[in-house]
């Protein structure tokens, strides 16, 4: 049975998923706010693609190909597919290039920004390559590709609960503010003080703590996807090319990644560039602690503690 089929009989048996509180027709799957469907059995262009998701629908719409304009929800996706999509593969989303080349947008309309936390980092945006495809060999981060390859694709349709509206990732606006202290800048709702004076991570990790102590220094962390892609843009926009210390560790040794207030990084999206943490048991010295890098468009990477690098406190308003 097609899944077009599928669902005509779901919805005429009743098989709405309020039962245990899922919100999806079968064989759609809640992941984050939306409802999606893996084709892994058939390929199609983009155009193909698309046309075969807007067959699908459910009493509160009509399918189209998977957009994830939320960054959470993105995130929820990418690991989605890494438990459930075949190993490596690419498949089409709901993106393309909207009158010039590269200005990428959702099909639902929203923008779509190039880099952090949607795009894998060495993407280079081919001008002929005009549709999105999110890509198994870069932790299911974004690629771009000819539209009229064949690939497996991702179709999503609206849940049958109405869902909260939820913000969307846009570009941070960077201000200096009074409330600031020590000349720092603003960024989303954070301040943040960039000391370009090089220092191993322990001494810069110290010196956020103890020089704006009256602030609640620490070493720079994000508290989610949003923050981190306001502070990956900044750098970008700002054309820095540095290697700045975050306040991420090893803590154990072992590959356990924590931010410096003693939360988990986890692996893959939205933090880590494809690849990294890089370091394995043979390193020697190993790579303890993590950077955001110009070269991996801000990404996280690992890197030896010891050496020197540029910083960035983020203090807290009161």
């Amino acid at each position: 049975m097609n899944v077009r089929a599928f669902i005509s009989l779901a919805f005429a048996v009743g098989l709405a998923g309020t039962v245990a509180g899922q919100i999806c027709y079968p064989p759609f799957t809640l992941v984050g706010s939306k409802c999606v469907y893996l084709e892994t059995a058939e390929e199609l262009s983009w155009q193909e693609a698309r046309d075969y998701c807007r067959g699908l629908g459910s009493d509160s719409g009509v399918g189209d190909l998977a957009a994830f304009p939320i960054c959470d929800d993105y995130v929820a996706f990418a690991r989605y597919l890494a438990l459930n999509a075949p190993t490596n593969k690419t498949m089409w989303m709901g993106a393309h290039t909207l009158f010039t080349p590269n200005m990428w947008q959702w099909v639902t309309g929203e923008d779509l920004q190039t880099g952090v936390p949607f795009w894998y980092y060495n993407e280079d945006y081919d001008n002929t390559e005009n549709c999105a495809a999110a890509d198994g060999s870069y932790y299911y981060r974004l690629i771009d590709a000819h539209c009229d390859l064949v690939k497996n694709f991702v179709c999503e349709i609206p849940p049958m609960r109405k869902e909260q509206v939820a913000e969307v990732v846009s570009a941070p606006e960077a201000l200096v503010d009074p409330a600031c202290h020590d000349h720092g800048i603003v960024i989303g709702d954070y301040c943040y003080v960039f000391y370009k004076h090089a220092e191993p991570w322990e001494v810069a990790e110290e010196k956020c703590r103890t020089d704006h102590h009256d602030q609640g220094g620490e070493l720079y962390y994000p508290s989610g996807c949003h923050e981190f892609t306001h502070m990956a843009h900044h750098l970008e926009a700002a054309e820095e090319t540095d290697t700045y210390w975050v306040g991420g560790v090893d803590i154990s040794g072992n590959e356990e990644w924590a931010w410096v207030n003693g939360e988990n990084i986890p692996g893959g999206p939205p933090y880590w560039a494809t690849g990294e943490p890089s370091h394995t048991h043979d390193n020697e010295p190993r790579e303890h602690c993590t950077a955001m890098t110009a070269g991996l468009r801000y990404y996280l990477q690992d890197v030896h503690c010891s050496d020197p690098h540029p910083y960035i406190c983020k203090l807290r308003f009161f």
